[in-house]
């Protein structure tokens, strides 16, 4: 579940960019760590890396959301010291791919040392009733 409210350090933070979200980790105002391109598309392939940035161009007008957790998930995530160390360690990686190494895979790879992204599976499953594939 997303809230619009403060963050804490090592919180998952998105902000809505129309058809999809940008997702990041939450240091303080003048660090967050996203998966982005640093200048036009956050979805350059040829150009997206792991970068810190500050809070206000992370958001680039946009509203912020914090993730809350549920039990379940507070007792696989890791604390907030080893999400931002992660963070910082992944700093320049590249390789991005929108399917399967995006923004969504690189917050939560931090938060949980696993690589999912919701927004990926709700395309395939969305796909999938379209076209009535199990």
């Amino acid at each position: 579940m997303w809230v619009k409210m403060k963050p804490e350090y090592g919180a998952q933070i998105r902000v809505s960019r129309g058809l999809y979200y940008h997702h990041g980790i939450y240091a303080n105002d003048n660090e967050v760590y996203q998966f982005a391109s640093p200048v036009g598309s956050e979805v350059s392939q040829e150009t997206a890396e792991v970068m810190v940035t500050t809070l206000d161009r992370f958001l680039d007008g946009g509203e912020l959301e914090v993730r809350c957790y549920t039990d379940e998930e507070l007792k696989k995530k890791r604390k907030p010291d080893e999400i931002i160390e992660y963070a910082k360690a992944h700093l320049g990686e590249k390789g991005y791919d929108i399917i399967s190494n995006n923004c969504e895979h690189f917050s939560n790879r931090c938060a949980f040392g696993k690589s999912e992204s919701n927004q990926v599976e709700d395309v395939f499953k969305m796909l999938k009733g379209m076209f009535g594939v199990e």
